[in-house]
């Protein structure tokens, strides 16, 4: 089986780029069974010569991000050669409204000249959504309420963030002082923070704790504006892949806010990261976590709950180390992408199993040739 990753090229979305497209597609081209390529979204929209000669030759075509509507058209040209298309994405589109998704849209699509220009006279953004996820053979979402929410427009199912562990075995623990509590997300989410009082909690435990230090990691530190830190006791990065590897060797307690509706349908890939390098976490109440109980500090979603978790741990910060070495760390061993590739196959098939008109057969690897390198 042949499959065909799409993927936004911004910078803001190489993340789950990473996480949704091109690792698994080198853990699928190392499995030796089949082969995967990764392609940029606007040549998909744009239906350049090499993605042709890609799409071509595909089994599965799975769009990561940009369902748009710019993308219908091709959709429909490639399912019109018996592709099966799934489409992928990671946020609650319908919890934002029409500005927060123009953004996304923005940056989904990086601006290209070839994409659909959203304007006043245009369809809505999240109509458009719809109609595109209702064109494809299935979806799949790393959060079982995003699937419960979008099921009644398509074929949903759940599709973890499984770990990288070859990229994850390179992070080593940085010597510092001080107990450093590591996040990363972006200025939005940092706005979440400081409405669910988790910035508050941070705030108070720097000041109670002058060897606790925060390090913020995040898409646009420019725009961060002033934070009630003291100086001295906060550091704020940029969030690209290499900057939070580095920072994850730094980190000593990991937290992972989940506020509001949309935090309570993110991933809870963060923790998985935190735990399969035995650093001990705290997140927040609610289902995304239920399964992970176990394995950290659940805070009650207040200031209190908060700063009650981070001093507890920051006090006991050796006892919480090695709890975390044992069961939370082969916990994450499990989730890890060697591990876990044929379900990721198998979930496609799954998905457009009761859609194809043709039978899936082997092919032979061949991985030369793709937009973007999977490596």
């Amino acid at each position: 089986m042949n499959f065909v990753f799409v993927c936004p090229e911004s910078e803001e979305t190489k993340l789950t780029v990473e996480r949704r497209c091109k690792a698994p597609a080198r853990a699928i081209n190392r499995t030796g069974r089949y082969s995967a390529d990764v392609i940029e979204w606007k040549d998909f929209v744009s239906n350049s010569i090499d993605a042709q000669n890609l799409l071509e030759k595909s089994d599965f075509i799975i769009i990561h991000r940009g369902l748009w509507s710019s993308i219908l058209p091709r959709i429909q040209h490639w399912k019109a050669r018996d592709k099966n298309i799934i489409a992928d994405f990671v946020d609650a589109y319908q919890l934002m409204d029409e500005d927060e998704l123009a953004d996304f849209h923005d940056l989904e699509t990086n601006s290209s000249l070839t994409a659909f220009q959203y304007s006043n006279g245009s369809p809505p953004l999240l109509s458009q959504f719809k109609w595109t996820l209702q064109s494809t053979n299935g979806a799949t979402t790393p959060s079982q309420r995003l699937c419960d929410d979008w099921n009644a427009y398509s074929r949903t199912t759940v599709l973890p963030d499984y770990l990288d562990m070859e990229r994850l075995s390179l992070i080593t623990p940085a010597v510092h002082d001080g107990i450093n509590v590591g996040w990363r997300g972006t200025v939005r989410q940092l706005q979440a923070l400081k409405k669910g009082g988790v910035m508050m909690a941070l705030e108070a435990a720097c000041q109670m704790r002058h060897n606790i230090r925060v390090l913020f990691s995040l898409d646009h530190p420019e725009a961060v504006g002033s934070l009630n830190l003291p100086a001295g006791q906060f550091e704020i990065t940029s969030w690209n892949q290499i900057s939070w590897h580095q920072i994850l060797g730094k980190i000593d307690i990991g937290i992972a806010p989940m506020i509001g509706n949309a935090g309570q349908r993110a991933t809870h890939s963060p923790i998985l990261e935190f735990m399969a390098l035995q650093i001990p976490w705290i997140a927040s109440q609610g289902p995304t976590v239920y399964d992970l109980h176990s394995f950290g500090w659940i805070a009650e979603n207040t200031p209190e709950g908060w700063l009650k978790a981070i001093i507890e741990m920051a006090d006991h910060i050796p006892d919480f180390r090695a709890e975390s070495a044992v069961g939370p760390y082969l916990f994450a061993m499990g989730k890890s992408l060697e591990e876990n590739i044929q379900n990721v196959v198998d979930t496609y098939v799954r998905l457009a199993g009761s859609h194809s008109t043709r039978p899936i057969h082997p092919v032979s690897v061949e991985t030369g040739g793709s937009l973007l390198v999977a490596s």
